[in-house]
């Protein structure tokens, strides 16, 4: 089978289908891997939420201009923390200093820094990409479109020469780079502020808009998490929710079946629509629940934007529905979320 779902097919939104079947009967497409978080892209030909591999083209734009977004953590172990996270205190400074840690921002959209814990660890999370460097790779890929094959998708594979590949892989380097240095220069405001002891953290690094270029053929990642033999990446599940932390079976047949990749996201389960629906259905107790979890999100009129309630846990899948329909992936740990930084960036 060209397309295999590692979700219930039934419930993909009708026009992410749509695309995706449309996508699928072009000859130059090989196997495509579909994960619990697809969504329709009207900027693509291709939903949000797939892997897919193809052997003599690539298509060049499908991940748009934020390539080499993903998503990394640094792991705090509980014996190193020394007291809870003071978000009266600490929250605005804490703010105002992952504004100013790269000249870039964190972006806008679904982009974030959070605090995060689990029953063993303290978590610095960071979702984030390579800004203006993917706009520049971008519009270099929109001009060898032009050049060697307009008014088409992809391009021969043999115009991804050595140089070619080198600058692919300096956007990939420096986008992994910012998120480290997002999570140094957290740990640095944790250590300075007595959060937390001088340690030995755990880095992890995970990209999930990406080509990865090969000797059999090219996998395109748009929106799914690259997995690799011995690391560990995040899923995050939502705003009040927290992440899943995973690593892939490299024993389960299922792993080469979806391309070595898995979901970058929860999914959804409710639309938007239905989201703030479902949020003006609530008691105001369980409304007050929230915000007394989160008054740091709340405007000044003591409520969530829209835009904020689209994050929280009722609009999306939870991390037992996600390892149920990838079983390719083995859960490591699971977090619970304490504050979250958003911002839109220059």
């Amino acid at each position: 089978m060209k397309t295999v779902y590692f979700t219930d097919c039934s419930a993909v939104e009708q026009n992410a289908l749509q695309s995706l079947l449309a996508f699928e009967h072009q000859p130059t497409i090989g196997r495509i891997a579909v994960f619990p978080d697809i969504h329709y892209c009207s900027e693509r030909s291709i939903p949000v939420g797939v892997a897919f591999q193809t052997t003599d083209v690539f298509y060049p734009l499908v991940t748009g201009k934020d390539m080499g977004c993903g998503v990394a953590f640094l792991r705090i172990s509980r014996a190193e923390v020394l007291r809870p996270f003071d978000k009266a205190r600490h929250y605005r400074a804490l703010e105002r200093e992952v504004h100013r840690m790269t000249d870039e921002g964190l972006g806008g959209g679904n982009h974030f820094l959070s605090l995060e814990e689990s029953a063993d660890y303290l978590y610095i999370i960071v979702h984030t990409g390579s800004r203006n460097l993917g706009v520049y790779m971008y519009q270099e890929n929109v001009r060898l479109l032009q050049l060697h094959n307009p008014g088409q998708e992809w391009l021969p594979l043999d115009v991804a020469t050595p140089a070619y590949r080198q600058e692919y892989e300096r956007v990939l380097t420096y986008a992994a780079d910012r998120r480290r240095e997002f999570l140094a220069k957290t740990y640095d405001f944790l250590r300075r502020n007595q959060y937390v002891a001088v340690g030995r953290p755990v880095v992890a690094d995970s990209c999930h808009n990406l080509l990865e270029f090969m000797p059999q053929g090219v996998i395109h990642r748009k929106g799914s998490t690259q997995l690799l033999a011995d690391g560990e990446v995040v899923i995050p599940l939502s705003m009040s929710r927290g992440s899943l932390i995973v690593r892939a079976n490299p024993w389960h047949s299922a792993a080469e079946v979806a391309l070595w990749s898995c979901a970058h996201g929860a999914g959804r389960q409710l639309s938007r629509t239905d989201t703030l629906k479902f949020w003006h259905s609530l008691k105001k107790a369980e409304k007050d629940a929230y915000r007394q979890r989160f008054p740091e999100l709340l405007n000044r009129q003591g409520d969530f934007d829209s835009s904020i309630l689209q994050e929280f846990d009722f609009a999306y899948k939870d991390s037992a529905e996600l390892l149920a329909t990838q079983p390719h992936l083995i859960r490591c740990d699971e977090t619970t979320p304490l504050v979250t930084v958003k911002f839109t960036g220059v």
